[in-house]
């Protein structure tokens, strides 16, 4: 069935209330009507199975069914760094990472970031990210969307304090150590902070700056990737590994 998002105010007495693009989406592109189901989710996590009753041009009423909280959350926590890449390449990292269980994307300004954002002037952005996080996780059957931080400096994404974490930065220039020796190393880990660069990668002063606030540097193995498969495949990697990828 059709999944969509709905407040968890708009839900009383076993009756809940679609508004906004939903009502469109429902009505005229799915062309669904009174007596069909649909099932809804909300910010807590809980999911409903529910059938249309009424609509209008402005909203949907359904009869709540069932109610239920699915566990479709990964077991393991990801933070995603993502150095801003091309804006397009952004919107891809955001819905494979929402689908791939990433926790929190956080992006931020790096030395070779050809968009240089700020949170003032990105508002429009975050927003349209946060839309495309909310949308993957209507696909993917996710429990909750990420939640999809405003561009930072790269100095301020150092400074998060977070206790009993991997944190981990790709580097395509590091020799000696890949990802399997860094998680050998660290077989129960259960939370991760991911740096990955934006086109051309992390600076040498980027690189040593994250080595001083406890990051493990590594490499991806002997290719070079864009930065979108790079996040993509870290994720992928860490959720096989550690999670719930099987």
């Amino acid at each position: 069935m059709p999944r969509f998002f709905i407040e968890k105010g708009r839900i009383r007495d076993n009756i809940g209330i679609i508004v906004g693009e939903d009502v469109k989406h429902i009505s005229r592109v799915l062309r669904l009507g009174v007596g069909d189901r649909v099932v809804l989710f909300d910010e807590a996590g809980w999911e409903y199975h529910a059938k249309i009753k009424e609509e209008t041009f402005r909203e949907l009423m359904v009869d709540i069914i069932k109610k239920f909280l699915p566990q479709r959350e990964s077991p393991i926590e990801i933070i995603l760094g993502q150095g801003l890449p091309k804006l397009p390449k952004m919107d891809i990292i955001i819905q494979k990472g929402t689908e791939l269980g990433v926790s929190e994307i956080l992006p931020f300004n790096s030395d070779r970031s050809i968009p240089k954002l700020i949170y003032d002037k990105s508002f429009k952005k975050v927003e349209r990210w946060r839309k495309i996080a909310l949308e993957a996780t209507k696909q993917c059957g996710r429990n909750f969307p990420p939640h999809i931080g405003s561009p930072v400096d790269f100095s301020e994404i150092l400074t998060r304090d977070l206790k009993d974490t991997l944190k981990l930065i790709l580097w395509e220039e590091e020799g000696a150590m890949g990802l399997k020796e860094v998680f050998d190393l660290n077989p129960n880990a259960n939370k991760f902070f991911i740096l990955v660069g934006p086109e051309g990668g992390f600076s040498r002063s980027e690189i040593r700056k994250a080595h001083e606030a406890g990051f493990n540097v590594a490499n991806m193995g002997i290719r070079i990737l864009r930065s979108e498969t790079a996040s993509i495949s870290i994720l992928s990697v860490i959720q096989h590994r550690f999670g719930d990828l099987n």
